[in-house]
């Protein structure tokens, strides 16, 4: 009796290890499978296709008044040049593109909102009345081409908490974003001895509203009429950006100025498959500067592929 069992026992484990080892080999198999580098795969060598950093020719750079400069190239990531770039400084209405990036993580495109106290806010304006109602996109229209004080205060004023609210979300973006120079007491980009920012901090906030499909196209734009939505009132806006109508290539994005923070402009420009992210800080002729920026970058530097 005990022989059967013993001989059952050794049978059952023949069966066992006859199903077990197959599966085993499978499964060892797929492993080492999985951890095999693809080769001649056409869809990774597509996205390496343009990672090698650009090669630079050593071209002078051209004299510039702007007191903070930085130039990324977006394509591999790469800064080609800066220039007291983590200097704190006035950025005047550049301010404008953290507004509409906090602005549009809270508010639809298509939400209603009301004009009230921002119709009275000084300086650049659209030229909105007390009580009308906008969509959030038509406002943002308004703050990024004309650069409306109005249209970023009728933002901040609808946003929980009101402006000080808003503000208050401002600061806590950059503080999430790990910015250490940049500060902000008003949505608009009024002088204050505590609002500030730099040229690589600007240059991250603005990648990060690029990633907005909404902002990029609005940052593009040339001029656009905007409506309340009782249709009682029509506004004309006009990109204050001139690179858009003369520099071959450029996508926006804010200009700002003011006597004390001077000419700021932040450009994106794209040649040959090449975005290129600018922002020059106070300086004495922000369009001239960029443009002779853009040159130098695009005749200087030369990108390769790396082969797939």
């Amino acid at each position: 009796m005990r022989y059967y069992f013993f001989s059952a026992g050794l049978i059952l484990l023949a069966i066992v290890a006859a199903i077990a080892v197959p599966i085993l080999v499978n499964s060892t198999e797929n492993a080492l499978l999985g951890l095999q580098i693809p080769q001649n795969n056409a869809e990774v060598a597509g996205v390496q296709k343009y990672l090698s950093p650009p090669v630079s020719a050593n071209l002078p750079v051209p004299e510039i008044s702007a007191r903070g400069v930085f130039i990324k190239d977006l394509t591999t990531d790469t800064i080609l040049y800066q220039r007291d770039a983590n200097i704190p400084l006035p950025i005047a209405s550049t301010t404008k593109i953290a507004t509409a990036l906090v602005a549009s993580e809270y508010f639809q495109p298509n939400t209603a909102l009301t004009v009230k106290d921002g119709a009275a806010v000084s300086g650049a304006k659209v030229g909105f009345f007390k009580d009308e109602s906008l969509s959030f996109r038509s406002l943002l229209y308004g703050m990024l081409l004309n650069s409306g004080n109005d249209a970023a205060y009728v933002i901040a004023e609808n946003y929980p908490g009101g402006v000080l609210g808003f503000v208050s979300a401002m600061n806590k973006k950059v503080a999430k974003l790990n910015l250490q120079n940049t500060h902000f007491t008003n949505p608009a980009g009024f002088d204050s001895s505590d609002h500030f920012s730099s040229a690589a901090d600007l240059a991250l906030i603005t990648e990060e509203a690029l990633k907005n499909s909404q902002l990029s196209r609005i940052f593009a734009t040339k001029e656009t009429e905007v409506l309340s939505l009782d249709k009682k009132y029509k506004h004309k806006l006009l990109n204050l950006n001139k690179l858009l109508s003369s520099v071959t290539g450029v996508l926006g994005i804010k200009t700002g100025y003011t006597s004390l923070a001077k000419e700021n402009l932040v450009t994106l420009v794209e040649r040959d498959g090449h975005r290129i992210l600018m922002v020059v800080l106070g300086s004495d002729d922000r369009f001239g500067e960029t443009t002779s920026l853009i040159d130098w970058v695009y005749a200087n530097f030369r990108w390769s592929e790396i082969p797939g």
